[in-house]
């Protein structure tokens, strides 16, 4: 799994594979899915990232 950041785009692109990417769908407004071949989920593209905040506090794990 890789994490790209791109603060200029203010994008964060989560890679989950490195398969071929057969088709890109969006899965909401702003975060986009890629498919391989398969339909397996190959990355994740969200956009406007510092915009996005967390419906709930994040916890710490103890």
């Amino acid at each position: 799994m890789k994490l790209e950041f791109d603060p200029v785009a203010d994008a964060a692109y989560f890679e989950i594979s490195g398969a071929s990417i057969v088709v890109t769908r969006e899965i909401e407004p702003g975060v986009m899915g890629d498919y391989d071949a398969d339909g397996h989920l190959v990355g994740i593209e969200v956009l406007a990232i510092s915009k996005r905040s967390l419906s709930a506090p994040l916890r710490h794990a103890a």
